[in-house]
């Protein structure tokens, strides 16, 4: 087997592996363990028949497709769906959800407009937010149009249309089918769970400064800002571009690289600036605070084995999108897993991976990279 079809392989796995624990642990809720099983099994293999056999069906009718649908079209098309999963997000009551992050954005930008300090905001289920400043000011927008879940729309949107000047319209399209297909996607639409769609976002802007070839060696500074940035919507957002930039991070000269590190770090800390001087105490040592809350379920001792397999993994993509979106992907996969783990041996809790100890979706943090890893069109 070729190296190709391996990684097509392994991405197929990570896609099947993400949706069907979703499609398992909800479908245990409402049907019997039989009839989970049964769905989830039959999901699988609907999914890897139809992802396998794209490319002959492609070259089959993809002439025909292409005759009758034109750039337009596709996007009418892609605008179509996005108002469908909109109106059925806008038909679920948020109130009643067992899922805080929407209101952990919501009531942050409502505390922060009333003058009350933001991060002190609780969620309507009594947590608080963990998302850094820049990513709760990117849904001031959505706030104001009352809905903070519709930045999927726009992220999904900028996905697509990224993957389309990067690989072209069809295999943007192949890939728009594929997250739609997801029954992890179609879970952080109906539950306005910002997650994945920050991952949708980062995605886009990889693919941009993929495209436009944005050279480190020239735009180091700028590329820096965009890092630091990209951290203060969550850390986790910042592995995809750590890993594209790397391998020319290394090459770059120790003058570049100790401007590069402490620039990201100036602009990081001032996009906290505010809350400092708003209320340092809470911002640092409140127990509940953004760092403790995006942190606190990580090891140390595992941070460093995943920071040394994630250097490991940057600098084998030499130059391939593909090669790189496998790299995030394994890389994104491993943080969740290695962290479940670890927890669960800790705590001895290996049966509880569907209770509320555990949340499965931060595996869709991988999501749009596996599906970049896919398109076969």
């Amino acid at each position: 087997m070729s190296n190709t079809k391996k990684l097509f392989t392994a991405a197929l796995a990570m896609y099947v592996f993400i949706n069907v624990l979703f499609v398992l642990k909800y479908g245990l809720r409402v049907l019997s363990p039989a009839m989970a099983v049964a769905c989830t099994a039959f999901y699988a293999a609907v999914i890897v028949c139809l992802v396998c056999l794209s490319a002959r069906l492609w070259k089959q009718f993809g002439g025909r497709v292409r005759q009758h649908f034109k750039l337009w079209h596709v996007y009418t098309g892609v605008l179509i769906v996005l108002i469908v999963l909109i109106v059925l997000q806008m038909r679920i009551d948020p109130y009643s959800l067992q899922v805080d992050r929407w209101s952990a954005i919501h009531n942050f930008l409502g505390n922060m407009l009333r003058g009350d300090y933001p991060y002190a905001a609780q969620t309507h289920l009594g947590g608080y937010g963990s998302p850094f400043p820049v990513w709760q000011m990117v849904h001031l927008p959505f706030y104001l149009l009352g809905n903070v879940g519709l930045s999927f729309a726009v992220c999904a949107l900028m996905y697509f249309d990224g993957c389309r000047r990067l690989f072209g319209l069809w295999r943007a399209v192949a890939a728009f089918m594929l997250l739609v297909a997801s029954p992890a996607f179609l879970y952080e639409v109906c539950v306005r769970s910002d997650l994945l769609t920050n991952f949708l976002f980062v995605a886009a802007l990889v693919m941009f400064l993929f495209r436009r070839r944005v050279d480190f060696q020239r735009h180091y500074l700028l590329l820096a800002v965009v890092t630091a940035l990209v951290a203060s919507t969550r850390l986790s957002a910042a592995i995809p571009l750590a890993i594209f930039l790397f391998p020319a991070f290394i090459r770059s000269g120790l003058r570049r690289q100790v401007v590069f590190v402490l620039l990201v770090a100036a602009v990081f800390v001032l996009t906290f600036l505010p809350f400092v001087f708003w209320d340092s105490d809470m911002l640092f040592f409140f127990e509940y605070n953004p760092f403790v809350l995006q942190t606190r379920q990580g090891h140390v001792a595992d941070l460093v084995v995943l920071a040394v397999f994630g250097v490991w993994m940057a600098l084998q993509w030499k130059g391939c999108f593909v090669r790189f979106s496998f790299a995030v992907s394994v890389c994104l996969m491993a943080l969740v897993v290695v962290t479940f783990a670890h927890n669960m041996w800790q705590d001895n809790s290996w049966n509880q991976l569907f209770e509320s100890l555990y949340d499965i979706s931060y595996f869709n943090m991988a999501l749009p990279f596996v599906i970049l890893c896919l398109r076969r069109v």
